[in-house]
């Protein structure tokens, strides 16, 4: 089962008409599944109800994970610095994050309850110590 956190129409209501809704549509679905992953990683299977600040902002960061790869420049998608001149002119362009790809941050994981320590405990049969 694919769990979708939110729909292009959700995305449009927040940053406007994407430039193309197919791949808008992927891009949710891949922001989703990274959710899904982080979710495990602490609670265990997704399940609604198990987290309230996941349930409340998952839909928000769901949008705001696909927005970071739909900004991005595609004509200088890694740079860090440019800096070209001709006559009196000059033009510089600077990026301070990473453009263009798609990742869960600190901020992002506190905003969706996923920012705890978790502490796991195996069983002898988890251990692979009982036959």
């Amino acid at each position: 089962m694919e769990t979708a956190f939110a729909t292009v129409e959700d995305y449009k209501k927040r940053y406007g008409e994407p430039g193309d809704e197919g791949r808008c549509k992927v891009l949710l679905s891949d922001a989703s599944n990274q959710m899904l992953s982080a979710f495990c990683e602490v609670y265990g299977t997704y399940r609604e109800g198990a987290c309230a600040d996941f349930d409340r902002n998952a839909t928000a960061v769901c949008c705001l994970l696909v927005n970071r790869v739909l900004s991005a420049p595609a004509a200088m998608a890694g740079a860090t610095q440019y800096s070209q001149g001709a006559g009196g002119y000059s033009a510089s362009v600077s990026f301070g994050s990473a453009l263009g790809e798609m990742y869960l941050g600190k901020t992002v994981l506190k905003t969706l309850g996923l920012d705890a320590q978790v502490r796991r405990a195996f069983t002898p049969m988890e251990r692979g110590e009982a036959e």
